[in-house]
């Protein structure tokens, strides 16, 4: 009797020990490490220490948003797939429409639906797609105008009176560069990903870049030629093809005047500038009162088949979108809140953008936020390379606009499925 009761007693504690230990783990792939590896850590293990039993496995972070994306469609043929992935906010319709991303609706029915979740009014749509939401925007990214103040009072020109048009722009930075041989005047980010600051031109002013019927290209319309122009304006300028890279290192070096590019660099920009010269961000032009800005950055996506893994995973997204999550991703990347909640609360966002009002420009023009636009079927991935290339002809002079544009045309339509160019 006494071995019995032992034997069962060792095998109700091993069967203890066991649950105790068990524990699910999330899978979450991820990109950009120098901008979100301190942001992705902390996450991770203050969602565990609220949620004992759950562990984030961090996946070695990948290069480009592209790369996670690539690495999610391989999966289908491999296996290994994540449980969530953080793509790039131009990826949404091609994860939706491959089947790569499960649809959230369910997970907030019963908790007030996505009104009760005190996102930014815009946000959500980046993340839908044929009416269902499959995913939430974690981080995003507008482009703003980064400043060197005093290499604009030097060229003659004042913060009070800024030019607000890019002509304006692009010559005082050719009077800036007549400054010192050293000196780059202005700097336009034209390599960006997924030509994100070509889109944010031809949003700027009022255009698309696919047809309004949904059927093959818009850009080819007087705001897309416009906004090839303009590349060749910054060119005819003395605008140097340096690589957006090469421009975060020389601006915050004190060697270019003024940079359009990404608001999320500011973080950076201020900690490497420190006191060595005033630094100031302005709102990207808008040159349409129609004009909207696309909204780079990244979106969460819930990837798992797994339906026990499903709703701990759509808290892990909850969590990461939320109030706490949006606080330790804004503070230390740079790259804007989707929680209006957080923002609002002095607390958490309200008094931290009081206190750093270069970060707070581009969140002021949350209001113009639009889909950053990913190209339909099977070359969705490679057409934004084939636009780069006509634009880096234009900004290194090998080719005018009016010359690329026709050119620019048919290449991009040869790519495209019949008639289904936009959702």
């Amino acid at each position: 009797m006494t071995k019995t009761v032992c034997l069962s007693a060792i095998i109700l504690s091993l069967l203890g020990s066991a649950a105790v230990h068990a524990e699910t783990v999330l899978a979450v792939s991820y990109a950009l490490p120098s901008s979100y590896r301190t942001t992705q850590e902390q996450i991770a293990r203050r969602f565990e220490a609220e949620h004992p039993g759950v562990r984030i496995d961090l996946r070695a972070p990948l290069a480009t948003y592209d790369d996670v994306v690539n690495e999610l469609l391989k999966s289908r043929l491999t296996g290994g797939a994540p449980d969530i992935a953080f793509v790039g906010m131009n990826h949404i319709d091609l994860v939706a429409e491959r089947g790569l991303a499960l649809p959230l609706d369910r997970f907030v029915q019963n908790q007030g639906g996505w009104e009760a979740f005190g996102y930014y009014p815009p946000i959500l749509s980046l993340g839908t797609v044929a009416g269902r939401q499959y995913g939430v925007p974690f981080a995003i990214s507008l482009p703003v105008l980064h400043v060197n103040v005093g290499l604009v009072r030097r060229a003659g020109g004042s913060m009070e009176s800024f030019p607000s048009s890019w002509e304006g722009i692009a010559e005082l930075g050719r009077k800036i560069s007549t400054l010192d041989p050293k000196l780059t005047g202005f700097a336009f980010q034209y390599d960006s990903w997924g030509n994100w600051t070509l889109q944010a031109l031809i949003r700027g002013a009022g255009g698309r870049m696919d047809a309004t019927n949904g059927c093959g290209i818009g850009f080819d319309n007087p705001e897309g030629r416009w906004a090839l122009e303009t590349l060749q304006l910054f060119h005819d300028k003395g605008m140097p093809a340096m690589s957006w890279q090469q421009v975060l290192q020389a601006f915050s070096s004190g060697t270019i005047g003024i940079s359009a590019a990404s608001g999320a660099s500011t973080v950076r920009n201020e900690a490497e500038i420190k006191t060595a010269f005033e630094y100031r961000t302005l709102p990207f032009p808008i040159t349409s009162a129609n004009g909207k800005l696309p909204a780079g950055g990244t979106i969460l996506v819930v990837t798992t088949s797994d339906p026990e893994k499903q709703k701990v995973a759509w808290d892990y997204v909850e969590f990461a979108t939320g109030p706490a999550g949006q606080t330790i991703m804004a503070q230390n990347t740079g790259y804007l809140p989707v929680s209006q909640r957080a923002v609002d609360d002095p607390a958490l966002l309200g008094s931290f953008y009081k206190s750093h009002p270069n970060q707070a420009t581009a969140l002021a023009q949350m209001g113009k936020l639009t889909s950053w636009y990913m190209w339909p079927g099977p070359n969705g991935l490679k057409i934004p390379s084939v636009i780069q290339e006509h634009v880096d002809a234009i900004v290194t002079g090998k080719a005018g606009a009016g010359e690329a544009m026709p050119k620019l045309g048919v290449a991009v339509t040869a790519l495209l499925p019949p008639c289904k160019a936009a959702k």
